[in-house]
């Protein structure tokens, strides 16, 4: 198994597309995460509804701070 993590600013929108994006469409390849350097709390509405137009699940993205990765080598 690959792993990715995505970061940005917030965490809210574009990084949790892709994360959600590649967990979906690359399930049994990757493993991917997201996280920002001064996140939001939330992620966008609109990313939300962009991820159901498509059947991709939301359960489980929230916007999160890139220190909870800072453990991973």
């Amino acid at each position: 198994m690959n792993h990715i993590l995505f970061l940005c600013t917030g965490n809210s929108c574009r990084s949790i597309l892709a994360e959600a994006y590649v967990n979906h469409h690359y399930k049994h390849t990757w493993q991917a995460y997201s996280a920002g350097s001064n996140p939001t709390g939330a992620v966008h509405p609109m990313a939300l509804d962009v991820l159901k137009g498509r059947d991709v699940s939301i359960e489980g993205y929230h916007s999160k701070n890139w220190d909870v990765f800072g453990h991973l080598n």
